[in-house]
């Protein structure tokens, strides 16, 4: 089983050496492991190449049946783990910042004290690469979103929608507008803006939002980082959108205000593979998930 991973994490990477660290091998122990499971199989499975190594047609079809059976390992490992608090198990989540700040650790909580005997591996990414986590299962279960300018990518997922997020302007302190109780995009339009996503597909939300308004949003920062929005947002550098999840937590120096705008809101869904058997484990992390989130709508 072992060098069956090992196939799995080459053919991911197309390298030895990200292969070995991957998987917490060295690059020694990587060639022997493909060299032995060649010798198995009876046929080349790899190609090495001065860029890295391909796999082989044996190679690809010897994947894709592993892909299969560890996904089946993975499903018994957590149907076993969620038997009892005897027992032991891991699920891996992957999902999105402002889900992590808002409503993800609660939900942690209340399954940590139900399923003491299984671990949770959380890995903070991007809606896409999320999504994408999960259908190379590397995820047992994500929390992705959609707005209505960019469609989910719904193929191969089974989706259990939990809540939807209205974006806010979030806006210094001292603002001219920071005492209204509503906004629309357009009193926005001679603003700069701190764009707070820079490297997914949702970086076009905001300027197709503004150009449906009327008008091309002034992009003067453009960042990942939620602190580094709040920060020059604060210091009076532009306005930015901001979650309603995360709106407790709003600091000092910032005023949120709602932007009537159906563009800006996105729907948030709990996602599993459509193809994976239902897990125990990942149900009752679902279940979670749904008491904890309509208190943070």
């Amino acid at each position: 089983m072992n060098r069956l991973r090992v196939l799995q994490e080459v053919a991911e990477y197309g390298s030895l050496s990200k292969a070995a660290e991957a998987v917490g091998h060295t690059v020694s122990a990587v060639s022997q492991q493909i060299t032995a499971l060649e010798q198995e199989a009876g046929a080349r499975l790899v190609e090495r190449h001065a860029r890295g190594v391909y796999l082989t047609e044996a190679g690809r079809v010897l994947v894709d049946h592993t892909d299969v059976i560890l996904a089946e390992v993975r499903a018994a490992e957590l149907a076993l783990g969620a038997l009892g608090s005897g027992k032991r198990g891991q699920m891996r989540i992957a999902s999105f910042t402002t889900a992590n700040a808002a409503f993800l650790p609660q939900a942690i909580r209340i399954f940590a004290g139900r399923h003491p005997g299984l671990t949770l591996v959380l890995t903070e990414a991007d809606c896409d690469e999320s999504a994408l986590m999960l259908a190379r299962r590397r995820a047992d279960l994500a929390l992705v979103y959609e707005f209505p300018a960019v469609p989910l990518r719904r193929d191969g997922l089974l989706l259990t929608p939990l809540l939807d997020d209205s974006l806010y302007a979030a806006l210094p302190s001292d603002h001219r507008l920071a005492g209204r109780t509503q906004l629309e995009l357009t009193d926005l339009a001679d603003e700069p803006w701190i764009q707070g996503a820079h490297h997914s597909s949702t970086a076009n939300v905001l300027p197709y939002a503004c150009r449906r308004a009327g008008f091309e949003a002034r992009i003067a920062f453009r960042t990942d980082d939620q602190m580094t929005v709040r920060g020059l947002v604060a210091a009076g550098h532009g306005v930015a959108l901001a979650s309603s999840i995360t709106l407790g937590s709003t600091p000092p120096g910032l005023v949120v205000v709602p932007l009537r705008n159906p563009w800006l809101v996105r729907r948030i869904f709990a996602a599993t593979r459509a193809d994976t058997p239902a897990l125990p484990a990942v149900d009752a992390m679902i279940d979670c998930l749904r008491e904890v989130v309509p208190s943070v709508r």
